[in-house]
């Protein structure tokens, strides 16, 4: 890594950051609906936070001693659009916007697993294997809590997510100008995470899905880093896939994350982007050039058998290009199809680089092209 020591510049680049990401700012805070029954569709989303609660049933970005527990009923507007949340302007409308229907607390740990595993127990919420899993979605930098937990809502929404769906919401402080902030809430956030995470493969749920997205995904990689090394080594069993979406990760940080476990879930996936202008922006402000998110050079990662989908080509719904696996609607149209066609045998080609036009049908129509990679083993273990 090539340390790049340019103060001046430094400050203007974080001018730059902080404009573009209030340029993509929206409402922030929870809002209940004043007519739940208005809503057509919703969809049920399970909480853990670490957050401070406040007294409208929200949670602020100050961080807490413990884990709370909630599911919430969110409702999805009749004429939404793939990859947005129809944020309300004043009070929402359920026909018209994401809003709260419904939530309840749980009071402990237990209590929350008791409702996961009713949840699972329901052949409704089946994965498309059929099998009982538990898919967790970790959120990214400059994140209030209503911005994560609607976020969650409109994934499994888009990409028709039948499983239960946990968000663990980390206090981030939802302000620009507080990455620092954030980069501490992480590391006050790992042991929350792993107790999660213990609570999800200590349910019924058959496997466990674990999603990050940009700084999330840090989160998630130091909690595995740091489960592994507690377990000789190992993760549990349930862990069956890891997902990183644009990861905010130094390369060598992240492959010093990887080293103590020894074998990595079946599926680990990461989705990285070179038009990812906030990771080019994070990148210059960590004085290095080597992001995991906007690098697709697959030698850097110290690791066989991980599979990287370059979405360069595609275009997200934010300007920053940072969250376009679920925002770009092609691209979520496109994952959706391979995952309901069970066209994803190409995972298991270790060390290959294809286009997604070889192991997808019917992409006569698709304007841009995805590229899936595989990587090899670089250093013996």
């Amino acid at each position: 890594m090539t340390i790049q020591a340019r103060p001046f510049q430094m400050v203007l680049m974080s001018a730059a950051l902080s404009v573009l990401l209030a340029a993509c700012a929206t409402p922030s805070g929870i809002k209940f609906a004043d007519q739940p029954n208005l809503a057509r569709q919703s969809e049920a989303i399970f909480v853990a936070t670490n957050r401070k609660p406040d007294k409208n049933g929200d949670y602020t970005g100050e961080r807490d001693t413990k884990l709370h527990f909630a599911r919430y009923e969110v409702s999805i507007p009749d004429q939404h659009k793939v990859g947005q949340i129809e944020w309300p302007k004043g009070k929402p409308d359920p026909r018209k916007n994401f809003s709260i229907t419904s939530v309840s607390g749980y009071q402990t740990a237990g209590s929350f697993k008791k409702r996961l595993n009713r949840a699972l127990a329901n052949p409704a919420h089946r994965s498309e294997l059929g099998d009982k899993e538990a898919i967790l979605f970790i959120h990214g930098y400059n994140t209030d809590f209503s911005q994560g937990l609607y976020r969650t809502a409109q994934i499994k929404y888009d990409y028709g997510i039948n499983t239960p769906m946990v968000h663990y919401s980390w206090p981030s402080a939802g302000e620009t100008g507080l990455y620092v902030y954030d980069r501490d809430s992480v590391k006050a956030s790992r042991d929350h995470l792993a107790e999660l995470i213990g609570q999800l493969t200590a349910s019924s749920a058959d496997r466990v899905l674990l999603v990050a997205h940009s700084l999330g995904t840090e989160l998630l990689m130091e909690t595995m880093r740091q489960m592994a090394i507690a377990n000789k080594g190992r993760l549990h069993p349930k862990i069956e896939g890891i997902v990183l979406i644009s990861p905010d990760v130094d390369i060598d940080v992240f492959n010093s994350q990887l080293a103590p476990i020894d074998k990595l879930p079946d599926q680990f996936v990461l989705f990285v982007s070179q038009k990812d202008r906030a990771l080019e922006i994070s990148s210059f402000l960590s004085g290095d050039n080597s992001r995991v998110g906007n690098n697709v050079d697959t030698a850097k990662i110290n690791r066989a058998g991980i599979t990287l989908f370059d979405v360069t080509d595609f275009d997200g719904g934010d300007d920053l290009n940072h969250f376009t696996t679920v925002t770009s609607p092609s691209l979520v149209g496109l994952l959706k199809g391979m995952t309901r066609n069970k066209r994803n045998d190409f995972l298991q080609d270790r060390g290959q680089e294809k286009s997604v036009t070889e192991v997808v049908v019917d992409t006569a129509t698709l304007p841009v092209n995805l590229v899936i990679k595989t990587t090899k083993q670089i250093f013996a273990r």
